[in-house]
Formats: structure tokens, sequence, C-alpha cells
């Protein structure tokens, strides 16, 4: 397990790797405006891939409210997967210690699978809040990029 510095090193060296990639990005500027979503690599705790939004110079409320909703559950979706995976690896170290101190030498997948079981039942609530709450916010972006097109028409 990273302990918080080693955490805190990798992020930035992890951003700067971004920022290197989105920049040397040939199609990135049309008249110094970002014309495509920028797609990241994965994030190695997540496994998340970051999004870096095009955003318009002549932006209607709709497409600043839809792009905005999109980078907060982008932000959401990030913090809720880094948690959720940090958590998931400390537990399964742990039970696989704790599988060798009872005398297993080499776990099996049947082992390993009782490991999941358990662990997939103990946050069986946090998934089930996490695809209510994602839905919602999905559904709250579809209104909004559906508005964020309208809006658009009415504009030209």
């Amino acid at each position: 397990m990273l302990n918080v510095s080693q955490c805190c090193n990798y992020r930035v060296k992890y951003f700067a790797e971004l920022c290197r990639l989105f920049s040397t990005k040939t199609d990135k500027l049309k008249n110094n405006q970002q014309i495509h979503d920028l797609i990241g690599p994965p994030d190695p705790v997540s496994n998340l891939r970051p999004i870096i939004f095009a955003r318009s110079a002549k932006e209607t409320y709709f497409e600043k409210k839809y792009i905005n909703l999109r980078e907060e559950t982008q932000q959401w979706n990030q913090e809720f997967w880094i948690k959720h995976n940090t958590n998931f690896i400390e537990e399964r170290k742990r039970f696989q210690e704790l599988s060798r101190a009872q005398g297993k030498k080499e776990l099996t997948a049947d082992d390993m699978s009782v490991f999941y079981k358990q662990f997939l039942d103990k946050n069986w609530q946090s998934h089930f809040n996490y695809n209510i709450a994602w839905y919602k916010r999905n559904i709250k972006i579809l209104f909004y990029g559906i508005a964020a097109k309208i809006s658009k028409l009415k504009i030209k």
C-alpha cells in the first residue's frame, strides 16, 4: 500500500505525464480553442481515464452547465473509485497475509473467491448507493446535453 507522501508524489508524476500527453496533441487547438475532448491514460489507482473537456468560446448557459456537470461527475467517480480500489487492495492484502499465517503457502482461485464474495457482500450498500447516484447524475447530464444542443441550434 502506498503511504500518503508516496501517493502524492505518484499523483504529481501522473498529472505531469497527462499534461505532457495533452500538450503534444496536434489537433488540440483551433483558433486557441480545444476542438475535441482529450482522454488520458488510465489512473493507476481508480483505473478511470481522465478527460479534459473541449470548450467553445461562445458557450451557452446550458453548454457551460453540461460541461461543468460532466467534470463534477468525473471527479466524483474518480474519488469513489480511488477510495474503493484502495480499500480493496488493503483488504485483499490482509486476507492473503491471514491465509498465509494459517499455513496456506499458495492461495488458489477458490480461496480468493471467498475473499471476493466477502468483499462484495460487505460493500454491497456502497455499490448500490453509487449506482443510484450515478444514474441520477447521468440523467441530469443527458437533459443538459439535450438542452445544450437545442440552445446551440437557436444561436446559429
